[in-house]
Parts: C-alpha cells; structure tokens; sequence
C-alpha cells in the first residue's frame, strides 16, 4: 500500500475548492429561494388581476344589463308619451266641446233666467200656468247644474292629466340624464379599455 502523502498546498487547494462549493451552493439556494418568494408574489398579483378582471367584467355585464333595461324603459316612456299626447289632444278636442256646450248652456239658462222673470211677472193673472213652468224651470237648472257638475268634473280631470304629463315628463327628462350619464360611463370604460 502507498499512502500518499497530500501536500499542504493542496490541502489548502482542496479546502478552498470545498468552500467555493460550499459558497456557491449557499448562494444558489439564496437564488433559489428568491426566485421562489418572487414567483410566489407573482402569482399573488396574477391571482389578485385576475379578480379585478372578473370583477370588471361583472360590473360590464351588469351595466350592460342596465343599459338594456334602460333603453326598453325610455321606449315605453316614448311610447306612453305618444299616447299621452294623443290623449291630450282628445282632451283638448273634448275640453272645446265641453265649453262649447257650456256656453250653449249658459246662453240657454239665461234665457231661462228671462223667462222665469216673465213668469214672475204674469204671475198675478196665471198662477196654474206658472206652477208648472217653475216645475220646467227646476228640472232646466237642475240640468244645467249637472252640465256644470260634468263641466267641473271634466275640467279636473284635464288639469289632473296636466299635471301627470308634466310629472312624467320631469322623471322622462330624469330618465334621459342618466341614460346619457351611463352612455358616457361606458365610453369612458370602453377608452379606457383600449
């Protein structure tokens, strides 16, 4: 057997040889290890746009959804606007006759009003006859009560419609706002997506 004999010097080689493993070693599980938390951290952020992503497009798909529900809210708007406008000029046409028939009735009452001052004075000479013009004269302004009455009543109506028209028209106007709100809304998005 031979033994051989290792020199100092290259013991000292061999020494550092080992430590410049050793400090490469340590250096490559350093390296590691920090590819390994950066990884980690990217998924993390990967994860975490991903959520926004999702995020965002769930609240495209909901103002999507809005839009849709918009545009068939202003279409039945439009639509019982039109029919509110034709009502309205029914109710004009009808608001004309009903003052027509109102002066009519005026016209007629104070004829009656007339005749009833004739009556009172021929009073004296034929007390039968009048009795039962005055029965004439009751059912004549009782009618033209009632005509009143349905004046009243019609002319009520109209301002009440009135008022309904403008009350829509102002949640119509609303309405219009926020769709142009949320058009504007969704150019933003769609400019700032590109």
């Amino acid at each position: 057997m031979q033994f051989r004999i290792v020199s100092s010097r290259n013991r000292t080689r061999a020494s550092a040889g080992v430590t410049l493993l050793i400090v490469l070693a340590c250096g490559l599980c350093g390296l590691v290890a920090y590819q390994w938390y950066r990884d980690a951290d990217l998924r993390m952020q990967i994860a975490e746009r991903n959520k926004q992503i999702n995020g965002l497009n769930e609240q495209k798909h909901e103002v999507e959804v809005t839009g849709k529900r918009v545009e068939e809210e202003l279409k039945r708007v439009e639509q019982l606007k039109e029919r509110l406008t034709e009502q309205d000029k029914t109710n004009k046409v009808e608001l004309s006759r009903t003052k027509r028939e109102l002066s009519e009735m005026t016209v007629k009452w104070e004829r009656a009003t007339k005749q009833g001052d004739a009556y009172k004075s021929a009073y004296d000479k034929m007390a039968t006859d009048i009795k039962a013009q005055n029965e004439s004269m009751k059912k004549l302004n009782e009618a033209y009560v009632n005509a009143v009455a349905v004046n009243k009543d019609t002319i009520e109506k109209y301002k009440k419609l009135a008022t309904d028209c403008e009350d829509l028209n102002g949640r119509y106007n609303k309405l219009f706002e926020q769709a142009e709100k949320l058009q504007q809304a969704l150019n933003a998005q769609a400019a700032e997506k590109k």
